[in-house]
């Protein structure tokens, strides 16, 4: 029986563990492709983002030599129709395609600071997006 559990452990663990989702390579940190970047609502509130709910950031390539990775931006807008009467989020692309240094944000663990490579100004505070209850 112990055998078995600690096979059940090893196979549920390791899909966990194979595939970070971030790795530091140097100053930068490497974010899987694919991995869905959410805004911290409290701290890009004091930033004025306007409705840090409602977007997120999806890196849709890896890392580049240079250390750049493309991000795209993405918005959730409530639509309502007046026929049915029902109301259903649609995604919509805000920003398509473009690059993004990322570093980890010393202040807050876990989250990440999107850097722009064009002046390194910081774009945003990220971190990975929770689901949703």
């Amino acid at each position: 029986m112990f055998v078995y559990l600690l096979v059940l452990a090893i196979v549920i663990g390791f899909p966990l563990s194979a595939f970070p989702q971030f790795v530091d390579k140097g100053e930068y940190v490497e974010v899987a492709k694919g991995t869905k970047l959410c805004p911290n609502a409290i701290l890009e509130d004091s930033k004025g983002m306007l409705d840090p709910e409602n977007l997120y950031w999806r890196v849709t390539s890896k890392a580049r030599a240079n250390g750049t990775q493309t991000v795209t931006a993405f918005v959730l807008e409530t639509l309502y129709d007046r026929e049915s009467g029902e109301t259903r989020i649609k995604e919509r692309r805000y920003d398509e395609d473009y690059a993004s240094f990322f570093k980890r944000d010393p202040e807050h663990k876990g989250m990440l600071l999107m850097i722009s490579p064009k002046d390194g100004r910081v774009e945003a505070t990220v971190e990975i997006c929770r689901k949703k209850k």
